[in-house]
């Protein structure tokens, strides 16, 4: 085994433990508090700039005829200087590939800006578009207690219901499973030990990662996981990290469990049920559940850096991610979900929605929704991607952002690229 593929070996194990690290979507930590930290390099440097000039050139031209077709049918593009100073914020962070591409959308009644910047594919010098798809990691949390909430309005189920009563066999098997309830499991406060924590859990993805010698490319295939698996290898026998509904703390485990009462709940695959329950309902036609069903799009290319060395990690597919970080999806699309979950569309109740934007005790974390300094979403990262989907009551404005690294993290940036619109947003009100 040459040093280059040793490296890339381990590079990728410290990838996989920073990218699914429960700290990074931590609710308690503000969402604008991360620091950006990665830097690529070609062999060819006269290629690079070439690749990195072409790609700003297109990018730089995409909001501006998206926005165009948008104000035909209703909100219109903020003024030139504005999409200007956003477009080269953008610009100026994948001309040093911190990270190599980006999309950013900023949706609000009057206005919109649709725009990217860097390389969809640095191999090929594709340059990012605005209608491209990423993995987005816990966003996908959102989706899965939303179609919990249309199951506790169809009468299907309550918030209050003990896990037991769906997953009796399951329940036998976790402290406290006499006591967990659902709302405990969306609210992040059922005590359970988080599976991404397990000591074999990247230990087992490491030993079946294939690495391409020359290329450094790394590839997991794409296979569905059975979710009592996932529990019987990573939960089963972990103590309890504390007493149902007295503290708070972040665990994937909770949206496995969620996804496996949705499926007998609703008596469909957990794929299908977010078709039914979400996507078609809104239109959605490019989200999807990777690995459980057909892909609708192309991901653009991830990547994993350390110093000057950047992987390709597109192939990696950490699929046990299901319920709680599976879905692919584009920016349009996250519109759309936010508008129909945060404007009361998917919900017969308006108190649906009020339930799920109030945070449980001693956190800042609702129903499968983060709220923070004014905005409430979610932010996603797995391996090869980052992404943030925010909505801003107050100035009914919906804010994507995704990135194709996961080795920085769009919340920062968020901050920035609201303040040349907020003058006008505010006006709006």
């Amino acid at each position: 085994m040459n040093k280059k593929l040793i490296f890339t070996l381990t590079l990728i194990l410290l990838l996989l433990i920073g990218c699914s690290s429960p700290a990074q979507d931590d609710p308690q930590a503000a969402p604008t508090e991360v620091v950006m930290e990665t830097q690529a390099e070609m062999d060819d440097t006269t290629a690079q700039d070439d690749m990195q000039t072409t790609q700003q050139d297109v990018a730089a031209e995409a909001p501006a005829e998206i926005d165009d077709t948008i104000a035909q049918d209703g909100p219109q593009a903020f003024p030139p200087e504005v999409v200007a100073e956003l477009q080269a914020e953008m610009d100026g962070l994948t001309a040093e590939r911190f990270p190599p591409g980006m999309i950013i959308w900023i949706d609000a009644p009057a206005y919109r800006f649709a725009g990217a910047s860097g390389s969809a594919n640095l191999a090929e010098g594709t340059p990012m578009s605005p209608e491209d798809a990423f993995r987005i990691g816990s966003i996908t949390k959102m989706f899965t207690a939303t179609v919990i909430m249309q199951l506790v309005e169809d009468g299907v189920l309550t918030l209050d219901d003990p896990l037991a009563q769906w997953l009796p066999e399951v329940a036998e098997q976790l402290p406290y499973g006499d006591q967990i309830t659902l709302r405990h499991l969306l609210t992040h406060t059922s005590g359970l030990f988080n599976v991404v924590e397990h000591e074999s859990y990247y230990a087992d993805i490491f030993t079946e990662i294939v690495v391409d010698e020359a290329t450094g490319n790394v590839t997991l295939d794409c296979v569905e996981r059975d979710p009592n698996d996932t529990l019987v290898r990573y939960v089963y026998g972990k103590e309890a990290q504390f007493e149902p509904g007295t503290q708070w703390r972040y665990s994937n485990t909770n949206y496995t469990l969620l996804g496996m009462i949705i499926e007998k709940a609703a008596e469909m695959p957990l794929a299908e049920a977010y078709r039914t329950h979400i996507y078609e309902p809104l239109g959605m036609i490019a989200t999807f559940l990777d690995c459980y069903e057909a892909p609708l799009i192309d991901v653009v290319h991830g990547y994993t850096a350390s110093g000057d060395t950047m992987t390709d990690v597109t192939e990696l597919h950490e699929s046990v991610g299901w319920s709680a970080g599976g879905l692919v999806s584009t920016a349009s699309d996250l519109i759309a979900f936010a508008r129909g979950l945060f404007g009361g569309a998917l919900f017969d109740n308006p108190e649906t929605v009020a339930a799920m934007t109030t945070p449980a005790p001693g956190s800042a974390y609702g129903l499968g929704i983060m709220l923070q300094e004014g905005y409430m979403g979610h932010a996603g990262g797995i391996a090869g991607f980052r992404s943030v989907l925010n909505y801003a009551p107050e100035l009914d404005t919906v804010v994507v952002m995704l990135y194709n690294t996961d080795a920085t993290g769009p919340e920062q940036l968020q901050a920035d690229m609201m303040n040349p619109v907020l003058p006008l947003l505010r006006v709006e009100e």
